[in-house]
């Protein structure tokens, strides 16, 4: 409940930072630079978080990362509330709340695995999805809301409120549950040695790694199909940012039931099934996006892709951490963290500059038939390798 309303925030921060660029500069290549500032954190230091993930106490760990992304939040409000943001202002918040996901993410992901065993991790990342895909369904909603009735700087004041709800959890579990205050590892080993033992265990391992050049593919041509929605909404479609937050929150509303999908039936031993479907619809549902012409067809359209979207993650996420060592676990999680969300700073400028230059719909589409192409090839070089 704590992350849940922690990531309503999140969502709520990232819908109205995006608008206000849009906003401020009327040009969707600078709210792909803003994307690509927030992400590159996560390029660089999410393997180290997943390192630390495997070395430090997990729960002490995130409420130190809560508390520097609390902070930040309350100066971006301050600063929307005086009428002093301005673009620069607004990435160098972003790169802040950037490094503490790209360090919070390994760490709360593995930390699901710690909480509720091997038996049940499908069940238990499952649960964790809803409370995030619940956020990314609210959140742009109560953006568009607040936006409308002028209330920019509250979205991000609602952010560091947030933020203290999932810092309350976290001290919680860590005066119940004191086996959480203790490292897996010494930490004696260097980093260079860790993610060396991460390669030789990839190695033997062809399904992970196909699902991680997989994830890799889909963080630079689908994941930042989210920075395109503003100019999708407002200059393609002729929202206000009323709409464009319901437009977003469909998005996380078909994403939510994919994820009370997962819990109910992904416990079954067709991860591997769930995961092939959910690669090969999740590009195609973007392609379809591309071609929405109204605001009901584009909704209609980013629920599915938020559907399917969650299947094809939590499939991954599950099959990556029941098929790793205890010991590995953090780490592989930085690796799934760099592949899903690291690689958007790329994927954001590359597809900033499409749009800018092509238009939207082109781009969307030309990203998505691309995406499609190189998933039927890593399923068919997978089926080659198992063969």
């Amino acid at each position: 409940m704590g992350q849940a309303l922690a990531l309503i925030g999140t969502w709520v921060q990232g819908t109205a930072q995006r608008w206000l660029v849009l906003e401020l500069t009327g040009d969707p290549f600078h709210v792909g630079i803003l994307g690509a500032v927030a992400g590159f954190p996560i390029l660089l230091f999410s393997l180290a978080g997943g390192v630390l993930a495997d070395r430090i106490p997990k729960v002490s760990f995130l409420i130190t990362i809560q508390g520097l992304i609390l902070v930040q939040a309350l100066i971006f409000g301050l600063l929307v509330d005086t009428g002093a943001i301005t673009f620069f202002a607004i990435l160098c918040l972003a790169l802040v709340l950037g490094t503490g996901m790209a360090f919070e993410v390994p760490a709360r992901q593995s930390l699901v695995f710690d909480l509720v065993g091997k038996e049940d991790i499908t069940n238990g990342i499952a649960v964790h999805s809803v409370a995030f895909n619940i956020a990314r369904f609210g959140g742009p909603a109560i953006a568009g809301f607040l936006m409308e009735a002028g209330l920019m700087a509250e979205c991000f004041y609602l952010k560091a409120i947030s933020a203290l709800a999932v810092m309350a959890s976290l001290i919680y579990i860590r005066a119940m549950y004191p086996r959480f205050n203790r490292p897996l590892k010494s930490g004696q080993r260097s980093i260079l040695s860790d993610m060396r033992e991460v390669r030789a265990f990839l190695k033997k391992r062809p399904l992970l790694l196909s699902i991680l050049l997989n994830i890799m593919v889909f963080g630079i041509l689908l994941l930042p199909y989210s920075i395109l929605l503003p100019s999708l909404g407002r200059d393609v479609l002729g929202l206000n940012a009323k709409f464009y937050g319901f437009m977003c929150a469909s998005n996380g509303l078909g994403a939510l039931l994919g994820a009370g999908f997962v819990a109910q039936y992904g416990h079954s031993r067709n991860r591997k099934r769930w995961w092939r479907l959910g690669s090969i619809l999740f590009p195609a549902s973007i392609v379809a996006v591309s071609l929405s012409r109204t605001f009901y067809e584009a909704c209609f359209l980013l629920f599915l892709s938020g559907f399917v979207m969650v299947i094809c993650s939590t499939s991954a996420i599950s099959l990556l951490q029941i098929e790793s060592k205890d010991e590995l676990r953090g780490r592989m999680m930085g690796l799934f963290t760099t592949s899903f969300m690291g690689l958007f700073p790329l994927g954001s400028l590359v597809q900033g500059r499409l749009a800018s230059t092509l238009g939207i719909r082109q781009t969307l589409l030309f990203c998505g038939i691309l995406a499609l192409i190189a998933t039927f090839g890593l399923l068919y070089w997978y089926k080659q390798k198992r063969n």
